[in-house]
């Protein structure tokens, strides 16, 4: 420890370490249940596709078709329509998950991913905005169920908003949370699209595999969000043991 800096107490190295081997835990569970999520919701989509393609519901995805078609007239007049939407509703607190996939079931999986993404990074700007200016009372409201969170943004650098953005917490609570710290505007904005991006990607894989006529495209596009969510899986787990031997910078 460099000298001048008071030496850590018994107890406050204790307090420390208990509260890294609990976000290890949370990171655990959220990226279990987030690869359960895409998963189950995939196996939904395959299960619905199968009998859609073999049975007279056929005739829906045909109408599917015929609907976003209909939407591509309005030109970008309903992508911009969509991200005002996904804006107002990540701003005041809705899950933006189903926001995306319905994003790429609307529009396909590039136009969806990108107004899904930056949608719900501007409603998450807009709700960080709202603690940082005044809403410090409502966030510490909704803050009540995660203290660990505060210890782990007490100097909330990039790499560590991008982080949170994968942990089994509500966006909006982070939003709110992130407010009341010193983080720079910059690192909120870039430490949010870089922690959103990956599940924005499997979720609009899935929501525009829905809205596929073939079969094997849809197939292979809810393989292709499940090996992403593993892939945001294993980065993530390197990120926590690479912490846990060093601080992050």
């Amino acid at each position: 420890m460099p000298n001048g800096e008071p030496k850590l107490t018994a107890a406050e190295i204790r307090a420390e370490n208990e509260a890294e081997e609990l976000l290890v835990q949370q990171t655990s569970a959220s990226l279990w249940k987030e690869n359960r999520q895409v998963f189950v919701l995939g196996a939904g989509v395959i299960v619905f596709l199968l009998i859609a393609h073999f049975t007279p519901l056929q005739a829906w995805l045909t109408n599917w078709q015929q609907w976003k078609r209909y939407i591509d007239e309005f030109g970008l007049a309903a992508h911009a329509v969509f991200m005002l939407v996904t804006v107002i509703a990540v701003m005041s607190g809705s899950p933006r998950l189903p926001l995306c996939s319905v994003a790429g079931a609307v529009f396909g999986f590039r136009e969806g991913l990108l107004i899904s993404w930056i949608g719900s990074a501007l409603g998450s700007y807009g709700a960080f905005l709202l603690s940082r200016w005044g809403g410090r009372r409502l966030a510490e409201e909704r803050i009540q169920q995660w203290p660990w969170l505060r210890s782990l943004l007490s100097t909330p650098t990039l790499l560590r908003v991008i982080w949170v953005r994968q942990l089994m917490v509500p966006g909006f609570v982070l939003n709110l949370l992130l407010g009341m710290t010193s983080v720079k505007h910059r690192i909120f904005l870039a430490g949010t699209l870089l922690g959103y991006l990956p599940l924005n990607i499997a979720l609009s894989l899935v929501g525009s595999g829905l809205g596929k006529e073939s079969l094997a495209q849809s197939l292979k596009q809810v393989l292709a969000a499940l090996a992403v969510i593993n892939l945001l899986a294993w980065v993530v787990m390197r990120m926590v043991k690479k912490s846990r031997k060093s601080p992050m910078n």
